[in-house]
This record gives structure tokens, sequence and C-alpha cells, in this order.
């Protein structure tokens, strides 16, 4: 029993000597925050509004970062953003990754209309617009 145990003792040590550095490698795309929302306060129907929208990804290994304006229904649109992370070993500059953009959009009916912005951790951020006729 004891040399089973030197044996497997022995066979971990080798193994793990054996690994190099740097093989530690993750990819993945993910969702990144929606940090500000901006909507005006009123529109007449038939007017386009603008919608600016800023997000962002916690350091330096997050890039090609994405924002998006999904149209859920007349009263309702989301806004989420998606970014590439990219790490060997886990180090990555500690730098806060941002993304402005802005959006354009026509109302197709009168009322309230209520934008959301999602980020992971279901931080949400919210902005209205009063749509009149």
């Amino acid at each position: 029993m004891k040399k089973l145990a030197l044996l497997s003792a022995t066979m971990l040590l080798i193994t793990t000597s054996c690994l190099k550095e740097g093989t530690n490698y993750v990819k993945y795309t993910g969702n990144i925050n929606i940090d500000t929302l901006l909507v005006q306060d009123t529109a007449r129907l038939g007017d386009t509004v603008d919608i600016s929208v800023r997000g962002g990804a916690p350091n330096g290994c997050w890039s090609n970062l994405e924002l998006m304006l999904t149209k859920e229904n007349d009263s309702l649109v989301f806004l989420t953003g998606i970014g590439l992370f990219e790490s060997r070993d886990g180090i990555c500059a500690d730098i806060y990754q941002n993304i402005d953009s802005v959006f354009s959009y026509k109302p197709a009916d009168t009322g309230k209309i209520v934008f959301i912005g999602w980020s992971p951790g279901d931080r949400i951020v919210k902005d209205s617009l009063y749509v009149l006729p």
C-alpha cells in the first residue's frame, strides 16, 4: 500500500513538473455591462429619437465590444452588450473597457416606452420615453 502511495505521489510530481507555463488559456463571448442609458423625455409620433448607451467590461482582457437594441414590443425595448474575453493565465490589464453608441429609434405608437439596459448580475438601468400624438 505504501508503494502504491509513493508511486502515485511520484507520478503526480512528474506530471505537474512537465506542465508549461501559460497553458491556462480562456476565450469566450459574454455579456458586458450597460452603464448608462439616456433617452429624451418626450417625442411626437413619427419622430426619430436618439438613444445614447454606454457599455463596458471590467478589464483589458475584453475586446470587440458590441451594443444591441432589441424591441420586445411597442412599449418595451431592451439594450444589451457582448464582448470577447480572452486571457492567458488570468492576467488582464487593469483598465475598464467601454463602448458608446447612439441608436435611432422611431416609435410605432403613442404612450410610454420603457428602455431597459441589462447587465450581468442582473444590474438594470432604465429610462422612459412618452410618445405624444
